[in-house]
């Protein structure tokens, strides 16, 4: 259960901003892993511009709202992935783990 910059996650953090109600798509090389700690241990919210072009302060969500919440669909298409709801990496571990 990621929303990590993996490949299956289109090396994008999936973040939420305002009233978290969908995750989008930040570009991996705009934030480090220890950005993205500290502002986690620290509370703080990360500004940057989502591939959809929002410019907000981020936060990394919960468990289950980056399982539930709904994709960004212009973050999506700009991805080329499907719209869809949590991150892709977590969405690709449930259609297999339904399909076993």
């Amino acid at each position: 259960m990621t929303a990590h910059p993996i490949p299956e996650n289109g090396h994008c953090w999936w973040l939420v901003s305002g009233k978290e109600r969908r995750l989008h798509a930040i570009r991996g090389h705009e934030l480090t892993a220890q950005e993205m700690r500290t502002a986690i241990d620290e509370c703080r919210h990360i500004p940057a511009r989502a591939v959809c072009g929002l410019r907000r302060r981020w936060w990394m969500p919960g468990l289950f709202s980056r399982l539930g919440r709904r994709r960004c669909a212009p973050c999506c298409r700009a991805l080329v992935f499907p719209p869809g709801y949590g991150t892709p990496a977590n969405e690709q571990d449930i259609r297999k783990d339904l399909a076993a």
